[in-house]
């Protein structure tokens, strides 16, 4: 992987964490009357939030300081499917919304760190390296304390949450 690369995955996972930080906080804090979070889902949520939101100043951090590589203009979105999936998580009730979070989000995140886990060398990308183990371990944390709290049968599959995943997977073909 070339700098350049490695700055637009460094700037795509910033881009990611912080729409996650921005929805996990409005979800958090979200007091509406019609179909409200339980207490321990929002606990979880304002964690997971603050955890994101920490996990794009590290990626921030990663992207390259140099003029001639403009790091702050790589954070951007990676794929249409991820603002497509922020955009469903934006204007959907709160358990919905959840419901992606934990059935979509999650482990397409997880997916992009194993992938990028395979592209670097640990002879140059070490910082790199130590910051997506950091980030791959809260997401283990963040999706084993969920598995419970997080249990949503109430969500009627309308298959828009089908459909978000079958996004991605386009987008992946296309990229090969």
């Amino acid at each position: 992987m070339d700098i350049e690369q490695l700055g637009d995955a460094c700037g795509a996972l910033a881009w990611i964490s912080e729409r996650l930080f921005e929805i996990e906080g409005r979800l958090a804090s979200d007091s509406s009357v019609e179909a409200p979070l339980d207490a321990r889902t929002r606990i979880l949520l304002s964690r997971s939030g603050r955890r994101h939101g920490q996990h794009a100043q590290w990626w921030r951090a990663a992207l390259p300081d140099s003029p001639a590589l403009a790091g702050d203009s790589r954070v951007r979105p990676p794929t249409e499917a991820w603002v497509r999936l922020f955009g469903h998580m934006e204007g959907a009730a709160p358990a919905a919304a959840v419901a992606a979070l934990r059935e979509v989000a999650l482990p397409q995140l997880g997916l992009v760190l194993k992938w990028l886990g395979r592209e670097l060398s640990p002879t140059s990308d070490g910082a790199v390296i130590r910051t997506a183990r950091m980030v791959a371990a809260d997401l283990a944390e963040e999706l084993d304390a969920g598995e419970e709290a997080w249990n949503l049968p109430s969500i009627s599959s309308d298959g828009d949450l089908e459909e978000l995943a079958m996004g991605f997977a386009d987008d992946y073909r296309e990229k090969r």
